[in-house]
């Protein structure tokens, strides 16, 4: 006989709810005693057995018998089957879920009930797969998931268990009752998926890291600087260092073992002005996360303005002609934009575009000047990321 009803009402240790079986009512056994002050249990040592958990082990099986060890959170597979005799004579079986919990005692996990309540020996027996003969098992099929019991159980409720349930088998029968010994498998749920694991397997708490970080006060734009961080805490647990402006990642690069690395930021990720750099350490399985600021202030590149006549002594009737060119230090030359003022003295001769196919240089052709001596000089304009200049005086005699 299978109990329809879903029960999921949330219980502590051995205090479930009721099964119906064969039209009678079962109650449950109930833990009793302090937790911390039993012979067998040790404070927070999950892995000393709860006298109450049998030698027989839990299994779980498909609709072929097939023994089945992950899947989904949303389903159990259609079997649940004790390995062995939980109780002589019992002929019902019904499944629990406990949510293993650091710090208490295994009888006193929360517990819900999982499944109705079937018959697998004697008259009325439920059919099952050949390969589970002989032994106690219950049906899953309209009981509820480990899906339910995430909900149920929050892994924040769970110390340093998170994600790891119980799946308790108990046997009964109508005379003797439900029996408060029961036979155990765990399981561990990552994110929708679940698998068997031995036991609740402590998650230690991860360590507090702290960042640090050295940065330059400023930096001129096109000139890559560096960033060195020092993280406290780390061991040699690796992790990843992350320099970012908001949202853009700037550098990125594994935490070496001695807790320091030295990120190179390449000078044209940033416009020139005042920023906030945000140095990140992504944290691992074993450590946190950590984070600390610097600002920056990036100022346009400097540059040289060079001017070279084509000849400096000329007739009246020639148009002179000047080769102007700007070079900035670690600035690509797309960037070598703005333009160019041709003087003599004071005086504008000319003004040119320089755009970023002109590589920084153009030769110019100035307008035919007076007999006598001339002052040439060319001044380069800058702009948003590159700084003005101006190139030395060059003679130019006109005859």
């Amino acid at each position: 006989m299978k109990t329809n009803q879903k029960r999921w009402s949330a219980v502590l240790g051995l205090a479930l709810v009721a099964s119906a079986l064969g039209g009678i009512a079962v109650a449950a056994p109930s833990f009793t005693g302090d937790p911390d002050s039993l012979d067998w249990y040790v404070g927070d040592n999950a892995s000393v057995d709860d006298p109450a958990r049998t030698a027989a082990g839990l299994h779980l099986y498909d609709a072929a018998g097939v023994e089945v060890t992950t899947g989904s959170v949303s389903t159990l597979p259609p079997f649940a089957a004790a390995g062995g005799t939980v109780r002589a004579d019992d002929t019902f079986a019904t499944l629990f879920v406990h949510a293993a919990r650091s710090g208490s005692a295994a009888g006193a996990w929360p517990g819900v009930q999982a499944t109705g309540t079937d018959r697998f020996s004697g008259e009325g027996a439920v059919s099952a797969p050949a390969s589970l003969a002989g032994k106690p098992y219950v049906r899953t099929a309209g009981g509820s998931t480990l899906a339910d019991a995430v909900a149920t159980f929050p892994a924040s409720g769970q110390g340093t268990y998170g994600g790891v349930f119980e799946l308790r088998l108990r046997t009964s029968s109508p005379t003797k009752g439900v029996t408060d010994r029961y036979a155990s498998a765990f399981v561990k749920v990552t994110g929708d998926q679940w698998s068997v694991v031995s036991g609740p397997v402590v998650t230690p708490p991860k360590a507090a890291t702290q960042t640090k970080a050295v940065a330059p006060g400023s930096s001129y734009w096109g000139r890559a600087y560096s960033v060195t961080v020092t993280v406290t805490g780390a061991g040699s647990n690796g992790g990843t260092v992350v320099v970012k402006k908001g949202t853009t990642v700037l550098a990125a690069k594994a935490l070496d073992a001695d807790g320091v690395i030295t990120l190179p930021v390449a000078g044209t990720r940033l416009a020139p002005g005042p920023h906030t750099l945000t140095v990140v350490y992504g944290g691992t399985a074993q450590t946190l996360a950590s984070q600390t600021t610097r600002a920056i202030k990036i100022v346009a590149a400097p540059s040289v303005t060079y001017g070279k006549l084509a000849a400096s002594t000329i007739k009246r009737t020639t148009y002179p002609k000047v080769t102007a060119r700007v070079a900035a230090t670690s600035v690509p030359v797309a960037y070598l934009t703005g333009t160019f003022t041709v003087y003599d003295g004071a005086k504008v001769l000319k003004r040119v575009t320089l755009r970023a196919a002109n590589a920084g240089k153009l030769t110019v052709t100035l307008p035919r000047l007076a007999k006598g001596t001339h002052k040439i000089r060319v001044l380069y304009s800058g702009n948003g990321y590159v700084s003005r200049s101006a190139s030395a005086y060059s003679t130019l005699v006109v005859k």
